[in-house]
């Protein structure tokens, strides 16, 4: 992602979703492949910085916030950090889950956490 915001230069999407708008539920399969895809993926860039969005499309971030939680939970391997933010938009009514994934060794939680909120503001801001 391009934030033209030097904190950033190293800013990663990860986004996934249904084929073909099939669920498939339980299927632990789905958690070892996107862990898997994200460990490679650091193993070859460790100073990405990982960012997701939980989709509000059908109300059900708070499930996916979880579920994430979960899979995180899982599988660290205490190499890596993440920090969850939530993020209001009051007059929609929408509350936005954003996770970040990082080395720990490359990132300070305290820095992050300070570059998120000035984002996020300046995010409200051009509202």
């Amino acid at each position: 992602m391009d934030l033209e915001n030097d904190f950033f230069k190293n800013l990663f999407v990860v986004d996934f979703g249904e084929s073909n708008n099939q669920k498939f539920l339980s299927d632990s399969r789905i958690e070892r492949t996107i862990v898997g895809i994200i460990n490679n993926y650091f193993d070859s860039n460790p100073v990405v910085l990982l960012n997701y969005v939980c989709d509000i499309i059908d109300s059900k971030q708070d499930f996916r916030k979880r579920l994430f939680d979960k899979w995180y939970r899982n599988f660290n391997n205490d190499d890596f950090s993440k920090i969850n933010f939530q993020y209001e938009i009051p007059e929609e009514d929408i509350k936005y889950h954003l996770g970040f994934i990082f080395k720990g060794n490359i990132y300070r939680e305290e820095e992050l956490i300070e570059n998120v909120n000035l984002l996020l503001e300046e995010f409200t801001n051009l509202k």
